[in-house]
């Protein structure tokens, strides 16, 4: 009986949820799937600083200090071409430039594959720069040389070619006078060989201003475009001490 009665009570059971709707409502709606996720919350980030280069491309943004490769830059000077080299004076110490500066003063340099050679400045650092009148790096890097010079006094010898259109007497006496430059400035038209020769051995590529120190014939550092007192300082005292 308690077995006929369970079968009774289970087909009973059966038909009323068949006909209730729940069965068909269960087998016509589709299967859902969840999943837990995570809450993420918005991460604030820093906005990068702008590079130099970003700067320089921003007609709003101030010029970087660094001097640029471009070759429409105020302190970039178009390479020295072969036809404007000028007839070489070659001993058995190498090719020697006979230049004069501004302020009267002669100067012999010997240039050999060793480097340079300055007879008139045995035992002395020399800092041989290339510069232009209307390259703002290089009028900031006046009082830079001046200082240097004041400093080293007699183990110190600078002499600053001036390698933009040429610059007159006049000119370079008022670029003299309104600076305070203590230190030799040559017209760069009478050192066109030697400008050549540093493109060549040095790869310069005509950025303003370009320096090299040299001592006992040997360049020891270059430094194309501005550089600092503090850097340039270092770098001078560690040969001549």
């Amino acid at each position: 009986m308690k077995k006929r009665y369970t079968i009774q009570t289970f087909i009973i059971t059966t038909t009323l949820f068949l006909n209730s709707g729940c069965f068909l409502g269960y087998m016509d709606s589709p299967k859902v799937e969840t999943r837990k996720t995570n809450v993420v919350k918005p991460m604030i980030t820093k906005q990068p600083k702008k590079s130099s280069i970003d700067l320089i491309s921003t007609p709003t943004q101030p010029l970087s200090v660094e001097c640029t490769n471009d070759v429409n830059s105020p302190c970039k000077k178009p390479p020295i071409s072969p036809r404007e080299l000028k007839p070489k004076k070659i001993t058995e110490q190498g090719e020697i430039h006979h230049l004069k500066s501004f302020q009267g003063e002669k100067i012999k340099i010997i240039e050999n594959k060793r480097g340079f050679v300055f007879p008139k400045h045995k035992n002395k650092v020399v800092i041989l720069e290339l510069f232009g009148k209307n390259c703002s790096h290089c009028i900031k890097e006046m009082s830079i040389l001046n200082r240097l010079q004041r400093k080293y006094r007699n183990n110190l010898k600078i002499i600053s070619i001036q390698v933009e259109d040429k610059m007159s007497r006049y000119e370079a006496k008022r670029l003299i006078q309104k600076n305070h430059i203590k230190y030799s400035i040559i017209p760069g038209e009478d050192a066109t060989n030697l400008q050549y020769n540093i493109q060549k051995t040095y790869g310069w590529t005509g950025i303003l201003p370009y320096i090299l120190v040299v001592k006992d014939g040997i360049t020891e550092f270059n430094y194309l475009g501005e550089v600092s007192y503090n850097e340039i300082n270092r770098d001078i005292n560690s040969i001549i001490y």
